[in-house]
């Protein structure tokens, strides 16, 4: 399953905020919510499902962004970024202290707002393995939130994985064996360029496991442990 990344944008002005909700929306990404302070930002968090976060600095409001950036990472497991138009030493180490994956002082280009998303996003799937039942991924110029259960096998290719799903095929710059980290328990490796999701094994003998028409080859490497774990 698929769904477009979902982010909240945090800016209290309106044309920047308009502008760059635009930009998100043309390209595909959807738009949780906006917000011109810490307590509408709050209010949208705890009403919707946010995947990401863009948060100004200097915000209407009490609490600034950066007070908002501290809330989100000890409420929330999601990736936020700042924007500003302030880049004194000061306000520069407050930001850091709260490790954004991203810092872009305003005025930006279209090109570096999508950019710092884009590695953002990349950047938090490596940091965060194993701690949510989805991937983030770029699919047709757009992000993807793909569901690893959705997965019915893995092939390498050269410097990308090929990731099967239900729906569609995926492709996904990594190493097998960075792939495997961020997998359950019920994926397992048959062969140094496959892994499969033993959920949909239909058959298999000593030489291969089937998904529906699919034969997937087992290696010598792996042969023991996956009779083992398939209980043969």
């Amino acid at each position: 399953m698929e769904t477009p990344i979902q982010i909240l944008i945090v800016e209290d002005e309106f044309i920047t905020q308009r502008t760059i909700a635009n930009q998100l929306e043309e390209i595909g990404y959807k738009i949780a919510g906006l917000a011109m302070s810490s307590k509408e930002a709050i209010e949208i968090l705890n009403s919707k499902k946010v995947n990401f976060a863009i948060l100004d600095i200097n915000i209407q409001g009490e609490n600034d962004g950066i007070w908002l950036a501290n809330f989100i990472k000890e409420k929330y497991n999601i990736p936020f970024i700042y924007l500003t138009a302030y880049s004194d030493d000061h306000t520069i180490k407050r930001a850091i202290r709260t490790e954004p994956f991203s810092y872009l002082v305003k005025p930006f280009q279209k090109y570096d707002l999508l950019t710092s998303i884009e590695i953002s996003i990349l950047n938090f799937n490596r940091l965060h393995p194993k701690k949510e039942a989805f991937i983030l991924l770029k699919h047709n110029e757009i992000f993807k939130k793909i569901t690893i259960a959705s997965i019915l096998y893995i092939e390498s290719d050269k410097n990308y994985l090929k990731l099967f799903c239900k729906e569609e095929l995926y492709r996904y710059r990594s190493t097998i064996s960075d792939f495997m980290e961020l997998l359950p328990n019920d994926f397992y490796q048959t062969h140094k360029g496959f892994i499969v999701n033993s959920n949909f094994i239909t058959g298999f003998n000593h030489s291969f496991v089937r998904i529906n028409e699919t034969q997937i080859p087992i290696s010598k490497t792996y042969k023991e442990k996956i009779m083992k774990l398939l209980g043969n």
